[in-house]
């Protein structure tokens, strides 16, 4: 499953994590916020995979109730429409890294397993899909669940940095020779 942990995921996203924040040296903090960067965009990559197979399983439910033209074709031939980035409600919008998270293999490797129907699409009934964009949209929940917890922490550690400018307590002009 994609939002199944490790031991660094529960490390990073251990609610304790800014319990500490004033006494932690600030080369601690910023390596901190950029695991949970990391972390995030892991989730992020996550998401969007588990998305993209469920709009992929959307289309083809619906392409079956209005009586579309039937088989593969007709599928691929609609995927640039049925990927388009378009919003989608509820969530929030931050700047997602371009490159691949460097974890990207083993969500993808997990998103397949949980969308394996999705290679016989023809031969599966409706409600083997619908079964399927319940799994993956459960599983879509909980990665979306650790991202925004991963975004709280990473606005928390930032909160603090700025503090640390604001109070004079770190000098910013030391962030530009780095």
């Amino acid at each position: 499953m994609p939002n199944k942990r490790d031991r660094r995921d529960d490390r990073i996203l251990d609610p304790e994590i800014l319990d500490d924040v004033e006494s932690v040296p600030t080369t601690d903090l910023r390596r901190r916020r950029d695991e949970c960067r990391e972390l995030e965009a892991e989730f992020s990559y996550a998401r969007r995979l588990l998305q993209g197979k469920i709009d992929i399983l959307g289309a083809e439910l619906k392409r079956r109730s209005e009586g579309g033209d039937a088989g593969m074709s007709d599928l691929v031939s609609r995927l640039p429409s049925i990927l388009a980035d378009e919003p989608r409600s509820g969530g929030t919008t931050r700047l997602v890294e371009s490159e691949l998270p460097g974890n990207a293999g083993k969500y993808r490797r997990q998103t397949e397993r949980l969308a394996t129907g999705l290679a016989d699409i023809e031969s599966s009934s409706p409600e083997e899909l619908s079964a399927m964009v319940e799994e993956l949209a459960r599983e879509e929940r909980k990665v979306s669940e650790d991202r925004r917890r991963a975004q709280r922490i990473i606005d928390g550690l930032n909160a603090e940095l700025v503090r640390r400018y604001q109070k004079g307590e770190e000098d910013p002009s030391a962030l530009l020779s780095s």
